[in-house]
C-alpha cells in the first residue's frame, strides 16, 4: 500500500507540465479570464476573432475556452478549426 503511494507520488511529480499556449491563444486566454472573472459571456466577435488566428492557436484557444465553460454551445466544425487564417495585405 505504501509502495503504491510512493509510486503515485512520484509518477505525478514527473508528469510533463502543459505546453505554453502560442502568442495569439494566449492573449485570447488572458482576455477570456477576464470575462469570466466579470461574470461576462463571449463577446460577439468572438469568433471572427478566432478564425483571424492561425490554426494551431486557434486549436488552444478554443479549448481553453472550453475548458473554462465559456463556450458552452456553440458548434466549430472542423475545418472551421484546421482552416489558416486569411493572409493580411500590406499597407501601401
Amino acid at each position: 500500500m505504501i509502495g503504491a503511494m510512493v509510486m503515485v507520488i512520484a509518477l505525478s511529480g514527473s508528469a510533463p507540465a502543459e505546453p505554453a499556449l502560442l502568442p495569439d491563444a494566449a492573449a485570447l486566454a488572458d482576455d477570456a479570464t477576464d470575462w469570466l472573472l466579470e461574470g461576462e459571456a463571449l463577446p460577439p466577435d468572438y469568433r471572427a476573432r478566432l478564425m483571424r488566428m492561425p490554426p494551431e492557436a486557434r486549436l488552444q484557444a478554443l479549448v481553453f475556452l472550453r475548458r473554462s465553460g465559456l463556450l458552452t454551445s456553440d458548434a466549430w466544425a472542423l475545418p472551421d478549426i484546421l482552416d489558416p487564417a486569411p493572409v493580411q495585405e500590406a499597407a501601401p
